[in-house]
Formats: structure tokens, sequence, C-alpha cells
């Protein structure tokens, strides 16, 4: 369609601009993988033998746990390659992922020669600082782990409770303790009080903040990914990300998978949540106020 040729114009306006402005540069650092091996890397990331397994398994569960709040159109900010849509499609009527263009590129380069691929994984292209969106025209906004990479997360928080409809729902995941990534666009990390204040300040009306496990399970998952990154990895990539040594990675996979479940346990005996993995927050748009009728 003619809508459809427009988008693919757009798109690759914003992308050659993109790539000329940073001729030269290193960027994106994912590469593609055989079929067998991405059905490994997936199974893996499931088990505790990936180093990162519990920090996603905490992550997965908030998100698993904000699905039943979402309704009507669902606008997923920074979504990327919209990991969460298969949660969330039973209880919305519409699923929209937006990316920053740049983001993308960034994370798989290859993608944008393949742009059939790349509508079906994103809807939008936007920047935070303005959503392409209306005003009030938009159920629920969900976006995870997304904050930390902007440059001034208070706009984006203002601009995502712009769009909400007033009575709509903001669902919204931030780390705490976590090692940088995806730099050089890794700016913060949040505590509860930043939380209320950024929600308050953008007319919202907080529900909820809650940690994403505990000083336990933080600890463990911290260990396992320096026991990886400092042991098993071959060398560091410009984005925080590290190579690892084949064989020295492999070695160490039981070591992570032990330490990783030793402190789940660990979690699950103790309450200590001054250290988490990062917060999960709900917060809505208030209606206004009904009108009197005219006397």
């Amino acid at each position: 369609t003619a809508y459809r040729r427009q988008r693919q114009m757009c798109i690759r306006d914003s992308l050659e601009a993109h790539q000329e402005s940073r001729k030269g540069e290193r960027i994106g650092v994912v590469k593609y993988r055989s079929a067998r091996a991405q059905r490994l890397k997936r199974w893996q990331k499931t088990t505790p033998l990936n180093a990162y397994w519990l920090d996603r398994k905490f992550l997965w569960g908030a998100v698993e746990a904000f699905a039943p709040k979402a309704s009507g159109v669902l606008l997923d900010v920074g979504g990327s390659e919209t990991p969460y849509r298969s949660m969330f499609e039973p209880y919305v009527t519409h699923y929209v992922g937006m990316e920053y263009p740049p983001a993308i590129l960034d994370k798989q380069p290859e993608m944008w020669d393949l742009l059939y691929s790349v509508n079906h994984l994103v809807n939008l292209l936007g920047d935070g600082r303005r959503l392409p969106i209306l005003t009030d025209s938009v159920d629920t906004v969900l976006c995870t782990e997304v904050l930390e990479h902007v440059h001034d997360p208070h706009v984006l928080m203002a601009e995502m409770a712009r769009v909400l409809k007033p009575g709509g729902t903001l669902l919204v995941t931030v780390p705490f303790i976590q090692p940088l990534h995806e730099l050089p666009s890794d700016y913060y990390r949040f505590t509860p009080s930043s939380m209320y204040r950024f929600a308050e300040d953008a007319g919202l009306e907080v529900e909820s903040v809650e940690p994403r496990g505990n000083f336990a399970s933080a600890m463990g998952s911290m260990l396992s990914q320096w026991l990886i990154r400092s042991v098993g990895a071959r060398r560091r990539q410009s984005d925080g990300s590290v190579i690892l040594s084949r064989w020295r990675s492999v070695l160490l996979l039981p070591f992570t998978a032990m330490i990783q479940i030793g402190f789940l346990l660990a979690s699950k005996v103790t309450n200590d949540e001054t250290v988490c993995h990062g917060y999960s927050v709900v917060a809505t748009k208030g209606k206004p106020p009904a009108q009197k009728p005219s006397a």
C-alpha cells in the first residue's frame, strides 16, 4: 500500500542519515548465529547456565505480573523486538511496539537490510522526547528497562503520561544494580524515591513500586556475572558486553548455575530489599473531575 511504501521510505531516510553521521564508528555488536545456535542460546537463557538468569527471571516475573493490569491499546516504548508481546496480547486489543531508530541500529545493524523483517518487529519508530502519539489516546503504556538509557527520564515519563488516556495505566521497570550495558547510552540507576518523583511530576498517581528480588538474589546475580565477565571473557566490547572465551566460559557454566541456584534459595529465606535487581512501577493517570451540570 501507499502507506507501507511511505513508511519504508521514512525508515530508510532516517537510517541513512544516522549511518552517515556515524561513518568510521563501530556500530552494533549483535552477530547472526545459525538456526541451531539460536535455538541453543534461547534455551540456555532460560536456565541457570546463563550467567544473567537471575536478572532475567525476576524481570520476566515482574512483566508477567504486569500483564493483567493492561487493557485496550498498549504502547510498548523502547520495546525493541517486543519480547513480551505474547504475555500482553490476551489482555489488550492492540499491541504497538515503538523503538528509537539508532537504538535498534546499534543492537542489530544487519536488520536494516531486511525491511520486511523490521516491519514485523517494530510497529512505530519515534523519539521518547516527543512520542509520535496523540494526547490521551493510549490505554496502557509499557516501558521495560528503558529509562536508564535516555538523557532525561523525566521528559520520557511526562510524554508517556501525556499519551495515556485518563484512567490509563503506566507499567515501568527500571534497574537498581546492574553492570554498565549498551554503552555509551547507559546513564542512570533508580530508587523508589526517584520513581515516585518522576511519576508524580508527570501528573501520575503511583499505585505501587515493588522491588524485583532482594539482597541475596541480587548478589547471586552479580557474583555469577562477575565470574563470567572477569574469568570467562576474552575481551570487553565497546558497548559494555564481553566476548566469551570458548573454553573458559563453558567450564564456568556449572559454577554460575550453582551460584545462582544457591543465592535464589537464600533469597527465599531472607527479606532484605535494600539491594535488589530493580523496581517495577505501576502508575495511573487520574480522570478529570466530573463537571457539575449547569443550573
